[in-house]
Parts: structure tokens; sequence; C-alpha cells
């Protein structure tokens, strides 16, 4: 029955099983090179994109999570720039489920070509997706772009806006602290182009009081 004919059913056994072990760490080893990560470290980092290890940044006491957006998609340049303003929109996903990770996940995986944006915010955390001090894409303008630090707070229906309302005006103290910028720097979508963003805060006549929220954390230590 050729070589490799066992007439001891163990060494037989062995034998089988050394054969499928092999199999599974080819299988692996390939899966490493075919699937590779589209997203850089999972771990938190400082505002400018720099990592801090495994004690996590936070805003406020929210946490800052990043998962960079691989270089060479399209959504990251890798144009370095100033930074000059801090931008606000709004997802417009009301999707059940539509949070900050899966923002994070479909920006990673490729998202809509060019659009991009450097973090997003829901009830309970925040995702970095573009280091601040890179360009990204959600301005519509390129003043907006060039200098914007895109923020975009998560709308999805089985969120708590009220929350994310809050945890965006942390995240903006927090980011213009770190660029020692003004009240006056934080922007909406709007002041760069006609469309209606962040439109749930324009409708209900609320910027005015994010500004005050975003001044009121300013006026604290971190």
């Amino acid at each position: 029955m050729g070589r490799y004919s066992f007439k001891n059913p163990k060494a037989r056994r062995s034998f089988i099983l050394g054969i499928l072990a092999l199999v599974l760490i080819a299988g692996l080893a390939m899966g490493a090179v075919l699937l590779p990560r589209a997203c850089g470290s999972s771990k938190a980092t400082s505002p400018s994109g720099q990592g801090t290890g495994d004690v996590g940044e936070q805003a406020y006491g929210v946490a800052i999570h990043t998962a960079l957006v691989k270089k060479g998609l399209p959504g990251r340049p890798g144009k370095a720039r100033q930074v000059k303003y801090i931008v606000i929109h709004e997802t417009a996903n009301t999707a059940a489920g539509a949070d900050a990770k899966s923002h994070a996940d479909f920006l990673c995986s490729g998202g809509e070509g060019t659009t991009s944006w450097h973090y997003t915010v829901d009830q309970d955390e925040i995702y970095h997706h573009i280091p601040d001090d890179e360009v990204a894409y959600h301005a519509s303008t390129a003043e907006g772009n060039q200098y914007g630090i895109g923020v975009e707070l998560c709308v999805n229906s089985d969120g708590n806006f009220e929350k994310t309302f809050d945890n965006a005006a942390k995240l903006t103290a927090k980011l213009l602290r770190a660029h020692g910028l003004e009240i006056s720097a934080v922007r909406q979508h709007a002041d760069f182009t006609d469309k209606n963003c962040p439109m749930t805060i324009r409708d209900a006549g609320r910027w005015q009081e994010f500004l005050t929220r975003v001044q009121s954390y300013l006026d604290q230590a971190e």
C-alpha cells in the first residue's frame, strides 16, 4: 500500500494529525498575507496620533480609541498641515448600531473614496481615524480640509444624542488645548459650505449651547 501504510492505528493517527497541523499552519500563514489589517494601531493615542502605550488616552474621562486608516487608502492622503479649526459634523446615519466603532470600521475598510474625518463620537466613546496633523477630506472646501480637524457626532437611533453632544464638547475642548486654539476656532461644517451640518444641533438652535459647553470644559482642568 505504499510507503505510508501503517499497520499500527496509533502510528497512523499520529501521522494524520501531523499532516493536518501542517495544513492549518500553512493556511493561517496564507491568511495573514491575503487578509492584511486595514487599520493601523488600535491602541489609544494622543491627539497628535502618537502612541501612548496601554494606559489609554481620554477626553475628560471619555475613552479615545485609535484605529488609524491605513496610509495609501484614498481617505488618508498623508498630507501634513497646520491645524487652525475644529470642524463639527454629524454623521447623518440614523441606522441602529451606527456608532463610533462602526464608522471606524467603515473608514478602515476603505469608506467612500476620499471622504474621511479625524474623529467619531458616540454616547460612550471616541474613535480616532486620521492623525490630527494630516489632511482629511470632510469640510467641502480646500481651507476647511487643509486646516480643520473633522469631528463627527453619531446620530444613530439607538444612541443617546445628549451624551454624544456632551462627549463631543469634551473632545473639542481637549483638541483646542492640544493645538493651542481659542473657542473661536470651533466651526460648523456649514461655515465652509451650504450643507446643513451639524443638522440636529443647527435645527434645534443649539450651536451656542455647544460652544458654551466646550468653554465650560476648557475652564476645567482635565
